[in-house]
């Protein structure tokens, strides 16, 4: 089970980017996961005041739910 993120804009609320780490990282233009968890860190920190990310536990339905 992962992560889904989702990135707004802090003053438009438009959904910038949206899913796993890896789909995010390319979206935004960045160079590595890395990098995107970085970001993340320093969004939801305060420390950068253009973006709110929210992480949510990926839930998809599994085979092993059935």
């Amino acid at each position: 089970m992962g992560k889904y993120y989702t990135v707004y804009n802090e003053n438009t609320e438009e959904i910038i980017a949206f899913g796993n780490a890896s789909r995010c990282t390319e979206i935004l233009g960045l160079k590595n996961e890395r990098q995107f968890h970085a970001f993340v860190s320093k969004t939801r920190s305060g420390l950068r005041k253009k973006y709110k990310v929210v992480v949510e536990d990926d839930t998809s339905p599994t085979d092993d739910d059935e």
